[in-house]
């Protein structure tokens, strides 16, 4: 990778400063080295990505130090940025920091000079180191306090330092590897975090069209009855208004012919009152007959219709718009094992103590109480419920075709079957690669079962109010069939059938 060093006059001052503040801290160091903390001061001139003392250090604008090789290979694998603060480096720029390097080298080569130092009480060379005191210690020290017996006690300093060396580099190495662990385990985190809110964002957007469509379809059917109750509206309208239009002109009508007759009736010359008399009350006789012609327009709007069981005719037209729609399924007498009993219309199923005779084909359970549904899915989207009412043990789910039909065998994902199972009334149990212990607030009475291939998904639910029992997600690459086991019915404790229910739409 290439990298650039800055060569404007505030870099150059910048890097002399360094250099003078190195100076002074060294040259302090040098005289009073036996008063610093070893450890701090090493641990400031360590690089964050090796952990190591700086090897050739340079300085990011941010301020943050590093071994020019450990921030090359970081900025190769991962991209440019700040390793510690993760901020952007512009044009990849960063400055040798050559104070540090100093520094660096200075704790490098420098040693500890024990035996240079005399003991304060004894005024010998501290040549020993004291393991309880964790201090150095003089041979005088040694022979006057501690017994010969505890004398192991006591280290030369060498063998001290090699062992304490020794302990501080395995633990070095354990912590890195815990630290390549850790950044294993973060990726991973992260990687799991992004797979969580891209799933979450798809699942979202599932929901909204699925309420979307049901909306839509609503909306539609409010419309349409809305127009039509509109138009059937209006046309009675324009019937009950013509009507009163009629209705006013004959009662005007018939008021003009009542002021007629009065006149006539008001005439005093006997001449006059009798001429023409009969042709008068023909004109006013067939005037009374057409306004004795009205009638009342009584239609109204149809309340059948208009205000009906509204819900339910939404809810069976519906059924159109249903994905997955109610799966009508029957079992395949071809598969059930030989003690089970099946309904004339094949949608209940009960074990029985008689065992049947019955021809041994492949596709029948020999062993297991089980049967299948005689219709499989190799794609789509599916849901059909079960009655368990009453019943104290039973297993349903979803099976592969080519699953063992003969014999003992394991339940489990990696062989073909996706199940829940009751047992003991009230112990369920999810049946997946580890088996899962499920509590539900009541005891179900009918169990639904959904199927989304393509998605790889089966799902159950307590199908009284839809509450979610459980999920398996899988990858499916062959047929699947509905899988119904009532289990032995257990001298009548357990004779209740499981019922496909049948939805009447």
């Amino acid at each position: 990778m290439s990298t650039s060093t800055s060569k404007n006059p505030s870099t150059t001052s910048f890097t002399s400063v360094n250099e003078r503040e190195a100076s002074t801290v060294i040259a302090s160091s040098s005289n009073t080295s036996w008063e610093l903390h070893a450890d701090d001061f090493t641990k400031e001139l360590s690089c964050v990505i090796c952990l190591e003392l700086f090897r050739e250090p340079v300085i990011l604008s941010c301020g943050h130090n590093f071994c020019k090789p450990c921030l090359e290979t970081v900025w190769e694998e991962k991209g440019v940025f700040c390793p510690q603060c993760h901020s952007n480096v512009p044009d990849q720029k960063y400055i040798a920091n050559k104070a540090l390097e100093k520094m660096a080298n200075k704790i490098k080569t420098f040693h500890v000079g024990c035996q240079q130092q005399k003991c304060l009480e004894h005024s010998e060379p501290l040549t020993l180191y004291w393991k309880p005191q964790e201090k150095l210690a003089c041979f005088s020290c040694r022979e006057s306090q501690i017994p010969k017996d505890q004398s192991t006690q006591f280290l030369l300093i060498p063998d001290a330092v090699q062992i304490y060396t020794e302990k501080l580099l395995m633990m070095r190495i354990q912590l890195r590897s815990i630290l390549v662990k850790l950044e294993m385990l973060k990726n991973a985190q992260e990687e799991k975090i992004s797979s969580h809110k891209e799933n979450k964002l798809q699942l979202q957007y599932h929901i909204s069209l699925e309420f979307l469509k049901l909306h839509q379809f609503l909306h539609g059917k409010e419309k349409m009855f809305i127009n039509q109750l509109k138009e059937q509206g209006e046309i009675l309208l324009q019937e009950m208004e013509a009507n009163l239009n009629k209705l006013q002109d004959r009662s005007q009508s018939a008021k003009d012919t009542l002021v007629c007759i009065q006149a006539r009736l008001y005439q005093q010359n006997s001449a006059g009152f009798l001429k023409g008399i009969k042709a008068f009350i023909e004109r006013m006789e067939q005037k009374t007959e057409n306004s004795s012609l009205a009638e009342l327009v009584t239609g109204t709007l149809s309340a059948g219709e208009f205000k009906g069981p509204m819900h339910y005719t939404m809810w069976k037209e519906m059924k159109s718009i249903l994905s997955p729609d109610i799966s009508f399924l029957t079992l395949d007498p071809k598969t059930a094992h030989p003690n089970l009993i099946l309904s004339e219309r094949m949608t209940c199923v009960r074990h029985n103590d008689i065992k049947q005779m019955l021809p041994d084909i492949p596709e029948r359970f020999d062993c297991s109480v089980s049967v299948l549904a005689s219709e499989g899915f190799t794609s789509g989207r599916y849901y059909w419920e079960v009655e368990v009412q009453k019943k104290t043990k039973w297993t349903l789910g979803v099976v592969r075709e080519s699953i063992n039909r003969k014999g003992n065998y394991p339940l489990s994902p990696k062989e073909g079957h996706w199940l829940i199972k009751l047992r003991n009334k009230n112990e369920l149990k999810a049946i997946d690669m580890q088996p899962k212990n499920l509590t539900l607030a009541k005891d179900p009475s009918r169990i639904g079962v959904y199927l989304d291939y393509e998605s790889g998904q089966v799902s159950f639910y307590d199908a009284d109010n839809m509450s979610h029992i459980y999920t398996f997600i899988d990858t499916f690459t062959e047929k699947l069939y509905p899988y119904f086991c009532p289990c032995l019915n257990d001298s009548g404790e357990n004779s209740e059938p499981l019922r496909i229910v049948a939805f009447h739409m």
